[in-house]
C-alpha cells in the first residue's frame, strides 16, 4: 500500500491514512473474500473507500472480479476500489468498458464513481465524462464512418493492423484509439483472435452524441502566418479557403493552408518558413494534430483540400453569420444528407 499512498499523493496531492480489516474483522466476510483479497479502507476526497487487493493477480478474472466487487459494494455500503500492480491493456478496457473502479499506482487512476479518470503521469484531475476527449487517431476513424468513407474500405470489417496501415499510424496508436472509443461509449469490440471494431450509432446519432458530449477535439494546434509556402511543401486548402468548396461561400482573400504537425516541426527546424508570425502573411499556416488529407486521401479524392467535417469542427465557434450559414450546409450534405 506504500507505493498507492504515494501515488495518491504526487497526483492528488493529498496524504492519505490506509488501515487494513483486522482478523475479525475478514471473518464476518464471506469465505471466498478471504481467499482472494485483502481488504483495506481508507478516505480520499471527502469519500470513504473500500480498497481491495487481489492475493493472486496473475490470474484475475475480470467478469468474476466485477461480480465480486459490487457484492462487496453492497456488503460496506461505500465505494469499492481495486488496487494492481500491474494490468494488460485488455483487461484495463474490459475495467473500464464496465465501469470498475481502479487505480495502478504509477499508472492510471479511473474513479467512475467519484469522476476522476488519470492517466500515465497526469497531475490534475479530470472529469470521467465531462472533460474526456477524442484523441486525434481515434477522432479520424470516427470521421472515417461518419463520412461514408466504410462504403469504399469497411472499417468495422477490418482487424486492427489493417486500419493502422490504412491510416498510417502504428499498430499502438490505433489500439489506444480504440481504447478511447470504448471509454466514450462509442464501439464495441468484437472478436476472439482478430480483433474489430463496431459502431454503437448510425451517423447521425454518432455525431450527436460526441457533439453533445463536447467529446470533439479541435484539429488545428496552431495557427502560423507566412509569407511563402516552402517548395515541395504539401499543403490542404482549409479554413474560409476550403468552404467555397463544400457550400455556397465565396473564396476569402486570405490564403488558408493546412498541414501536420511533423512537417510543420521539420521545416520549423530547417528555417525553412519566411517571416513566420502570428498575425499576418500572404499565408495562414494551419499547424493540425493530425494529418489533414488522410481522409481525402482515403476517399481517392483529387484536390488538395480538407475533409468536410474536420473542416466544419475548425471553424463551428467562429462568431460569423456567412460562416455559420455555410457549416449548416456542410451538415446537410454530409451528416444528414
Amino acid at each position: 500500500m506504500k507505493n498507492f499512498q504515494e501515488y495518491i499523493k504526487e497526483v492528488l496531492s493529498e496524504t492519505i491514512v490506509v488501515n487494513q480489516l483486522t482478523e475479525s474483522e475478514m471473518s464476518e466476510l464471506p469465505m471466498y473474500v478471504n481467499q482472494l483479497y485483502k481488504i483495506y479502507t481508507t478516505r480520499l476526497l471527502g469519500t470513504e473507500l473500500v480498497l481491495v487487493q487481489l492475493v493472486d493477480e496473475d490470474n484475475i478474472s475480470i467478469a468474476q472480479t466485477e461480480k465480486q466487487l459490487r457484492n462487496l459494494k453492497k456488503l460496506f455500503n461505500k465505494t469499492v476500489v481495486l488496487i494492481l500492480d500491474h494490468v494488460v491493456s485488455y483487461n484495463r478496457s474490459r475495467l473500464i468498458k464496465k465501469k470498475v473502479n481502479f487505480i495502478v499506482p504509477g499508472k492510471q487512476l479511473f474513479l467512475p464513481e467519484m469522476l476522476v479518470n488519470l492517466k500515465d503521469g497526469d497531475t490534475k484531475r479530470r472529469s470521467f465524462k465531462e472533460k474526456q476527449k477524442l484523441i486525434p487517431s481515434a477522432q479520424i476513424m470516427v470521421l472515417y464512418q461518419i463520412l461514408g468513407l466504410s462504403k469504399l474500405w469497411d472499417i468495422e470489417q477490418k482487424p486492427f493492423k489493417e486500419i493502422a496501415l490504412k491510416l498510417n499510424y502504428s499498430p499502438m496508436a490505433i489500439s489506444k484509439a480504440v481504447d478511447n472509443l470504448q471509454v466514450l461509449d462509442l464501439i464495441t469490440i468484437a472478436g476472439e483472435k482478430e480483433k474489430y471494431i463496431h459502431f454503437n450509432y448510425d451517423k447521425v446519432k454518432l455525431w450527436g452524441k460526441i457533439e453533445e458530449n463536447d467529446f470533439w477535439n479541435h484539429p488545428v494546434f496552431k495557427r502560423v502566418y507566412v509569407d511563402e509556402i516552402p517548395a515541395g511543401t504539401k499543403t490542404w486548402d482549409c479554413n474560409t479557403s476550403a468552404l467555397p468548396e463544400y457550400s455556397d461561400m465565396n473564396p476569402s482573400r486570405q490564403n488558408y493552408v493546412a498541414i501536420g504537425r511533423t512537417e510543420y516541426n521539420r521545416l520549423n527546424k530547417q528555417n525553412l518558413l519566411i517571416n513566420a508570425n502570428p498575425t499576418e502573411g500572404n499565408y495562414c499556416l494551419e499547424v493540425w494534430k493530425y494529418n489533414p488529407g488522410i481522409l481525402i486521401d482515403s476517399a481517392i479524392y483529387t484536390e488538395p483540400i480538407v475533409d468536410p467535417l474536420s473542416l466544419y469542427l475548425t471553424l463551428k465557434d467562429t462568431p460569423d453569420e456567412r460562416i455559420e450559414m455555410a457549416l449548416e450546409q456542410i451538415k446537410e450534405r454530409f451528416i444528414y444528407g
